[in-house]
């Protein structure tokens, strides 16, 4: 997901440490994810950016829940024709029915089966 929005992100696995471990470095991305999806009733919020090429100001997020869930998004700077095309793109990407645009405030849901609850459903005139 990381490559197909932010090609050249910084990588951000040295700036995490493990709960009650704060001395331990994760060696890679995919470690730092993979053990934040795996340990359960934990949760975690990451960030990836991207300084150069980003013309759209795009920020990937990845929240992991306690329920082990993975909720993505995109943070960006863009019109409404920018929003839209990403909002399917991630979509797409993901191969997800459930999907919701916030601005100023985030959603809010308990963990991942509330997030798919709540959003399951929820359709945007550019989709229809």
């Amino acid at each position: 997901m990381l490559n197909k929005f932010l090609p050249n992100y910084e990588e951000i696995y040295e700036n995490y440490g493990k709960p009650n471990d704060d001395e331990y470095e994760f060696k890679s991305e995919n470690e730092l994810i993979s053990y934040y999806g795996e340990i359960p009733n934990i949760t975690q919020t990451l960030y990836w950016n991207q300084k150069s090429d980003n013309s759209d100001n795009i920020m990937v997020g990845v929240n992991v829940t306690e329920d082990n869930k993975i909720i993505f998004s995109l943070t960006l700077d863009g019109t409404e024709e920018t929003e839209s095309k990403y909002y399917r793109k991630l979509k797409d990407f993901l191969n997800s029915e459930t999907g919701v645009i916030s601005y100023v405030d985030p959603v809010f849901y308990e963990n991942g089966k509330d997030f798919k609850q709540k959003y399951k459903n929820n359709k945007y005139d550019f989709e229809k």
